[in-house]
Formats: C-alpha cells, structure tokens, sequence
C-alpha cells in the first residue's frame, strides 16, 4: 500500500540528494529512497486529475520535482543501482508528452529525453565501440587498451617535440627544459590522470616529469597527476613491484620537484623495514634499498640527499631516538657508501664527506673507512684518530666555541655512521690495552652527546667493566657469577643510565669470541636484556642471530670465530625448539609465536652461511 506523498516530503529528500552530492549512498539510505519514489509515482499516477491537465497540476503542486529528479540523474549510486534507476526513469517519463500541444509540453518532454539520454552512458552496453573494434580485428577490450595507449604515446611525442633546451637570463646560458604555460601544463596533466591505468603510461609521466612552466615558478603539474604518480609506486619496497615502472631518472626528477614523493618514497621504506620485513638481514636490507636508487639518486643531488636527511632526522625526533630508525638511518648509510663504492656511480657521483659541512669533514672521512680486512692494530689506531678529533670537539664546546645545535648535527653525523661504534666495542674485548681503551670517546659522544660531564663516569666503567670481560672472554672455563658480577656493577651506577646501549653489543660480542659463551646463552641474554631470569628460547635465538650479523659487518669472513661449530650447532637446537613450540602451542598463541618465529628464522640461513665459512677460517 503507497502512501500519499507531499511536497514536504519531496523537498526533505531533495536537501538530503542535494547533501550526497555524488558521493557513495549508504543501504540502508537506498532502501528509503526506493520507496519514496515508488510512493512518489503512485501519487502522480492516482491523481484524479484530465490527462490534459495533470502536467501542469503536478508541476503546481511539486514546484521542485525537476530539479530533484534531475539530482538524481546526476548522481552515479543512482544509476548503477538498477531498481532505483527505474523508478526514476518512470518518473522522469511522466514528464513527457507523447504528442505535446503546447510549448510548455515540448519543453517539459525534451528535458525528460535529455535525462534519459544523459543516464545511458558507455558502460551500460554490453559491447561498447564493438563494431569499430572487430572492424579493425580486435575485442573491445583490446580496442579500448591500445587506443589509450596510443594517446598516451602521441601525447608523449607530442611533449618531446618541444625545444630541449631554453636561455635562463639568471644563468647566461642555454639550460635543459621543455617549456609551456603552467595553466596548460596543468591542464593537461590532470587529463592525463585516466590515462595512468593504462600499461605504457611510463612515456606520458617522463615526457611530463621533464616539462617545465615558462610563465611561473609555482610547480604547473597538476598535484592530482602527481599524486597519483606516487601512488603507482607505494608497493615498490614490500611487494617489488609497482603499477608502473619508472625509470631511475624518472624517480629522480619525481624526487627532484615534488617533495611529498620523496617523503613517501622515505615512508614506505621505513614501513617495510620496521612493520612488514623486520627480520631482513643488513646485507638483504642494504640491496632492498639499492633497489629503487635512491642512494644514487642522492649522491648525484646534493638537494635530495638533503631533504632525506632531513626527514630520517624528522624519525629520530619524534620518535626519541628508536632503536629502529637508528638501525634503517644505518642500513641506508651502507647503501649509500655501497653505491659510491661502486665504479660506474664513482665516475658520475660526488664525494660523501663532501655533503657535510667543512669542520666534519675529517671525521667523516675515517667513519666511512671499513673496517673489514683491517688488523687489531690498524682499527686500534683508526680509533685513536677518531677519539683525538672527538676530545678536541669537546673541548672547544666546553670553551662555548661550538652551540648545541652544532654537538647535536654532530651527533647525527656519528649515528649514521655507527661501524666503528661497534668496531670499539669489540676492540675493548680482543684488543691489547692498557690503561683506556681505543674507541671511549666514540662511545661516549654516542651515548652523552650534550653532556660531556658524564663522559669520565662513563670511561671509567667501560674500562673496568671492558677489563674483566677481556679477561673472561680468554679463558676456557668461566663462571657465570664473574661476567654477571661484572655486569651488574657497570649498571649499578645511576648518573649513567644509557650503559646498556653498550652491554648488549659487548655481550653479542662476548658470545662469538669466548669459547663457553654459547654454553650459558639463556644466562647472557638475560642480562644483555635486564632480564630478572633467564631469557625464552625466541629471544635467544634472536639475540645470536644479531651477534653473528654484528660479528660480519664488522668483519666480513676474514675472521675466525672460535666456537663457530658450537654457536651453528645451538642456533639450530634453538631453531627446532622454536618451531616445537609453535606445534605445541594452543590455538590462540600459534598466531602470535609462528609470526614472531618466522620473523627470526628468515635471518638465520644468513647466520648459518656466515658460521660455516668462519669454521673453515680456523
């Protein structure tokens, strides 16, 4: 049974469609406005009015009726949707007069024809342009993809043909640029936009990425162009691969004018490093991060370099210093040197000290320097030239010669470039040393970069702690109760809180060098983590996975470890325990222990690799 609508009732649903707009319509919305205009047409059709008449009539009583059927032909939900679609169709045809008198008649039915004509769109055939396509000898589909294809091309030819190069007034001389009108440019950009879904898009980006505005300095692609150019590259670090391949100097002109591509292309690594490939090992991150060149990219752009660094800087203030960003603004660092390393990016890159301001240049110089193939006695006095250069900076800061932003730049300076870091760590435990050991200055400016008064305290227990581990580690037979002596009373001493930044590294470190350590692991983690017992087997085996990761990038294969044959044989013990107590497990905890497990043993294949070649080194 229809209820009688009035013209109340038709201007509530006309404010509520005019509200939508052409956004997405909820059910439950749908459902009430199927039956409104059903309601709506029985109230038009009942009425006891001369056919002659009934136009005029209900046009008097539902002044808005157009504007509000029209509205709804407007808006794509409505159309799509099949049922509601023919209620309005059937109201719409209500307006048209098969033999219209009048000209209010022929007005009245030449705007219902234009409504329908309006609401038939190309999606709703079931062949579009089929005759035109299997006249040239293809299906629809494969019509519709080549011809946009082939507009992409034109356009990207078309874009080529414009000069190369234009005079700069500024400059004094010809410069590369392909210009237009900014308004043009964004014009034709944002038309474009559709055109990014077709495979072949790659020649409208470049030829577009390489255009510049004549007539303004404001950026003239179309930021929905762009956008959507970034949004092609999202999946490019956690899947490897992307709805569009660009080629490296595509990306580098992407980076180069629009600063949120750079910041997402900086975002999605840090997300895939910390969230979805945690476990990867440093030498799998490093070629994940070579992949999409952007170390390259910043080693031939000093400005995008720049802005990188500015956003890992943004991390590492927001989040307090997380123990992962530092690990990536490492990871990145070594991807960085990797590349300058290689021979075709020598020729054409510029120097890294050279990114960094003159008065660091020095130190920087010896941070990249690895350490690898290097003898006990060359790392020993690699680091008394880095402590010398780090005691003088300290002094001139306690003159009031440097401000704290300058400590504080420095500081960043040493986190990106944390190797040798490590390298005095191991050094205080195989190196001969008598009274300090090489390296504290580092490890001191690392841990108190603005507080140099707590530099002595510092000294004073990594001497002593680094004294009676150095004699542990020699020794064949050692008591637990020793090392955990030793450790406790390097932590007991408040003033000195950041102390276990250091113990964790020299405990890993401890472990590959003494001949026992892997014997009472449980014990060590527990007490490189502040554990009150002994740590769970997923944290041993993470911790030994770490140590030998460690132990490589500090040293290559070039050393001998001496239990290599004992640590390979527990991390496989810890290996099948892990994966019994995933077996074990209830339902509920399964989840959770097979994601964290597998995190851990997606690196140790690298850790066994390692092992074995070190074993054959003895």
């Amino acid at each position: 049974m229809s209820l009688e609508i009035n013209n109340e009732d038709l201007e509530t649903w006309r404010a509520k469609v005019a509200e939508y707009g052409n956004r997405v319509w909820e059910s439950h919305n749908l459902a009430e406005l199927k039956i409104f205009l059903s309601n709506l047409q029985q109230t038009i059709l009942n009425s006891k009015i001369n056919d002659d008449l009934k136009l005029a009539v209900n046009l008097k009583r539902f002044p808005n009726l157009g504007q509000f059927l029209a509205d709804l032909c407007n808006s794509n939900d409505i159309v799509l949707n099949s049922e509601i679609y023919d209620l309005v169709m059937r109201c719409v045809l209500l307006w048209s007069v098969k033999n219209p008198t009048n000209a209010f008649e022929e007005k009245s039915t030449s705007w219902a024809r234009t409504q329908i004509r309006k609401t038939v769109s190309y999606y709703k055939q079931e062949d579009p342009c089929s005759t035109l396509a299997h006249t040239v000898g293809c299906n629809p589909d494969q019509y519709n993809s080549e011809s946009c294809n082939k507009i992409s091309k034109e356009i990207s030819v078309k874009l080529q043909d414009l000069p190369p190069y234009t005079w700069d007034n500024i400059a004094g001389m010809m410069l590369p640029c392909r210009s237009m009108s900014c308004e043009a440019l964004r014009a034709l950009s944002l038309r474009c936009v559709p055109l990014l879904k077709v495979p072949g898009s790659h020649h409208i980006i470049e030829s577009l990425l390489a255009c510049h505005a004549s007539d303004s300095t404001m950026e003239p692609l179309h930021p929905g162009f762009l956008d959507a150019v970034i949004e092609s590259q999202c999946n490019a670090y956690s899947d490897g691969q992307c709805s569009i391949e660009l080629s490296y100097h595509c990306q580098t002109a992407l980076w180069n004018r629009y600063l949120p591509a750079l910041e997402r292309e900086v975002i999605s690594l840090v997300k895939t490093l910390i969230k979805r490939q945690p476990w990867l090992s440093r030498e799998h991150a490093v070629t994940l991060i070579n992949s999409r060149f952007l170390p390259l990219a910043c080693l031939e752009n000093p400005t995008i370099y720049a802005a990188v660094d500015n956003i890992f800087q943004a991390f590492v203030e927001n989040t307090q210093g997380s123990p992962d960003v530092l690990r990536i603004m490492d990871y990145f660092s070594q991807a960085l040197l990797q590349c300058s390393n290689d021979h075709t990016a020598q020729k054409k890159s510029s120097s890294i000290c050279h990114m960094y301001p003159l008065q660091y240049r020095s130190l920087v110089n010896l941070l990249l320097i690895s350490p690898q193939g290097l003898s006990i006695q060359s790392c020993c006095l690699h680091l008394r030239h880095i402590d010398n250069i780090l005691d003088e900076i300290t002094n001139n800061f306690s003159q009031h010669q440097m401000n704290q932003q300058e400590m504080y730049d420095l500081w960043l300076i040493l986190i990106k470039w944390p190797t040798w870091y490590y390298k005095a760590i191991e050094m205080i435990l195989i190196a001969d040393w008598n009274q300090k050991p090489p390296g504290l200055e580092m490890i001191c400016w690392l841990n108190y970069p603005l507080h140099s008064e707590k530099h002595d305290c510092l000294k004073k227990i990594m001497t002593s702690l680094g004294g009676s581990l150095r004699q542990l580690v020699k020794q064949s037979n050692f008591l637990m109760t020793d090392l955990k002596d030793a450790v406790l009373l390097a932590n007991q001493n408040a003033d000195c809180s950041h102390v276990m930044n250091v113990i964790q590294p020299m405990c890993q470190m401890f472990v590959m060098y003494s001949k026992e350590g892997c014997k009472v692991l449980q014990h060590i983690v527990g007490l490189a983590l502040q554990k009150k017992g002994d740590a769970n087997v997923t944290q041993q085996l993470q911790f030994l996975v770490d140590a030998v990761e460690l132990m490589y990038h500090l040293n290559g294969y070039s050393k001998s470890v001496p239990s290599s044959h004992i640590i390979v044989k527990q991390l496989q013990d810890l290996k099948k325990t892990c994966l019994d107590n995933i077996l074990s497990a209830g339902d509920r905890d399964r989840t959770l222990l097979r994601w964290q497990t597998d995190q851990i043993l997606q690196s140790c294949g690298f850790a066994e690799r390692c092992l074995q070649k070190w074993s054959v080194n003895k």
